[in-house]
């Protein structure tokens, strides 16, 4: 049962004006993720030219996104009605145990997001050195990578609730807690290191991909080969956009976790949870990345027309080639008399 002055600690919380407009803010972002968010489902739903494994992982991300956003939306907003609406003691504002199990889901959602470009970069190598089978097959291996991708997520989400001891908070729903801060880093660790080890990679399969083009253009490679070629360039060039946007907002998520431990406990209760919302900024970082992507989907496609315009000879030679084979094969022969 709070005592008066949880009550009055609880009423700070509630007036305070920075977190009254931190939360308001974030809450429309979250609300204008949601058709972002439709809308990128739809799209790559019925996008013709996405593999099926990077159609799973792409999917994965934006239906967690989806799955943040509603969570926050539910907490802010129940926090707000609660912070604007007519009450007279701090008492009648706490936040319910239940409510805040919502926080779960909401930082789950959040590892999801954080993991995917590594995951992709898995997808993205099995892609690159299984490219003349890669088209029709291996949807097994985006299954397995979904699984993974969502354990990967749990993991870290036990590695930070291990670290969630001692006193409760109540005034304010978050995973946090009055115990060792630094284990929480643990996980925000974790992430950074992915994000590094995708970076070096996403280059090298670019390098790579555009090496295998260039070859195939003077060997008798397969249509299946260059198509799927041609497939990888693409998503890798899509996906170049996200592992750049993931990481500026996973370092500074991370950067401002680590001054947050050094420095939350000197601030005031209200400030605190203000920042702590202000950290996970995850709705301006999809909002961005949508943007990002969108503008380069958009983009006039000169440099592709050059290429084609280019290479265009070879494919027609190649295409003369290929039906007079067959037509060497299916010419009929006529018995001798």
């Amino acid at each position: 049962m709070p005592n008066q002055t949880n009550c009055e600690q609880m009423a700070q919380v509630a007036t305070s004006s920075a977190l009254r407009l931190v939360l308001s803010i974030t809450t429309i972002l979250c609300f204008l993720c949601i058709p972002s968010c439709l809308y990128c489902l739809w799209r790559i739903q019925r996008s013709t030219k996405l593999h099926f494994n990077s159609k799973c992982i792409f999917i994965t991300h934006n239906i967690f996104i989806l799955i943040h956003v509603i969570a926050r939306i539910t907490l802010h907003g129940k926090d707000l009605m609660n912070y604007f609406g007519p009450w007279i003691s701090g008492c009648e504002i706490f936040p319910s145990r239940t409510r805040c199990e919502l926080r779960i889901i909401y930082k789950l959602s959040a590892y999801v997001v954080e993991v995917s470009p590594f995951i992709l970069t898995a997808e993205r190598f099995m892609a690159t050195f299984q490219a003349r089978h890669y088209e029709n097959r291996f949807k097994w291996f985006g299954l397995l990578l979904n699984v993974l991708h969502v354990c990967i997520a749990v993991l870290f989400l036990r590695l930070q609730s291990s670290g969630n001891f001692g006193e409760i908070i109540i005034y304010y729903c978050w995973l946090a807690s009055t115990g060792n801060r630094y284990y929480l880093n643990i996980p925000i660790f974790l992430v950074v290191i992915s994000q590094l080890v995708t970076i070096p990679a996403l280059l090298y399969l670019l390098k790579k991909n555009e090496r295998f083009r260039e070859t195939s253009l003077g060997k008798h490679a397969t249509l299946t080969q260059r198509y799927q070629i041609f497939e990888n360039l693409r998503t890798l060039n899509m996906f170049r956009i996200m592992s750049i946007i993931t990481w500026i907002y996973v370092t500074y998520n991370a950067a401002a976790t680590y001054i947050a431990n050094m420095y939350l406990k000197s601030m005031s209760m209200d400030r605190q949870f203000a920042y702590i919302e202000v950290v996970h900024c995850l709705p301006f970082y999809y909002l961005a990345l949508s943007f990002f992507i969108y503008r380069e989907d958009r983009k006039p496609r000169s440099q592709f027309v050059i290429k084609v315009t280019n290479y265009e000879p070879n494919y027609f030679n190649d295409l003369q080639r290929f039906f007079d084979d067959a037509f060497v094969k299916i010419k009929p022969t006529h018995p001798k008399h």
